[in-house]
């Protein structure tokens, strides 16, 4: 990923023409092979089928040697094969079809976007236009759209792949919706769920940029968060809330996990705490 020094921090551009582009790239490859230049192979129909019939076995690698075999060809499958689905249908009919034949979406759009990876994430959700402008559906044989075609553009965050950055077309202000899954039952070990579309922020910031805590010396992964700026002003966003973008820079403690965002007209600098920065003054 490209990265830029902005307002004293090394970020990534997310919603910027460069940062979109750049965005696509890394969601064109699987997550093991983010930085191999070699692409997945596509799979026949054939394979798909071996594949999917691989999968419903019990298969180990500590069986017999046939059994080994099966193992082998399946781990192949899993990692050297890619399995997003394709666009199909005639032109602006345009539907999405799986390697292995599923119809995740009916042929009725003028475009859908699909650089995710189905196989590793099992999305939900994908954003699709009418011409117009953009919307998200979910996938599925009962496909249903979860918002107006009110967007002028939507990129899909690339690491959890549940936080889509969604452009409004009237202002090309840039707000945030999340995946919310919830039971659909109150008993815990219900296994089924409804998958909704929520609002984080609307769409207020200028650009928002992918940041994130390095925690020294450790092998754990850096917990993300985001920049957002308007101007010249500043905010943050996590999963779970987000700032006012009043403030001139901020700073960031790795072992609280926690934010300082300063304006320069103030003395006193306000802490934020990172699972909800509410940004008060």
């Amino acid at each position: 990923m490209e990265t830029i020094e902005l307002f004293g921090r090394i970020v990534c551009p997310i919603t910027s023409p460069q940062g979109q582009k750049t965005y696509y790239d890394h969601l064109n490859y699987r997550r093991s092979c983010c930085q191999n230049s070699s692409r997945r192979i596509i799979p026949t129909l054939e394979e798909a089928e071996e594949y999917r019939n691989l999968k419903k076995e019990n298969l180990s690698c500590l069986g017999d040697l046939q059994m080994r075999k099966k193992y082998r060809k399946l781990m192949e499958y899993e990692h050297n094969y890619d399995w997003r689905p394709t666009k199909s249908g005639e032109p602006h009919h345009i539907g999405l079809v799986s390697p292995t034949g599923e119809q995740l979406l009916p042929n009725i759009f003028e475009d859908v976007f699909t650089e995710f990876d189905t196989q590793s994430d099992d999305l939900k959700f994908i954003p699709v236009s009418n011409g117009d402008g953009w919307a998200i559906a979910m996938l599925g044989p009962a496909s249903v759209l979860m918002t107006e075609f009110r967007y002028n553009a939507i990129v899909l965050e690339r690491w959890e792949q549940r936080m889509f950055f969604v452009q409004d077309k009237e202002t090309l202000k840039w707000g945030v919706l999340r995946t919310i899954c919830q039971s659909s039952n109150n008993k815990s070990r219900d296994s089924h769920y409804l998958y909704t579309i929520g609002s984080i922020m609307p769409c207020m910031t200028d650009e928002i940029y992918e940041d994130e805590f390095m925690v020294e010396d450790t092998e754990e992964m850096p917990s993300l968060f985001f920049m957002l700026q308007a101007g010249n002003k500043v905010g943050v966003l996590t999963d779970f809330g987000y700032s006012r973008i009043i403030y001139d820079r901020y700073e960031t403690n790795s072992e609280e996990c926690s934010f300082r965002l300063i304006r320069n007209d103030r003395k006193r600098a306000l802490r934020a705490n990172w699972w909800c920065p509410d940004g008060k003054e």
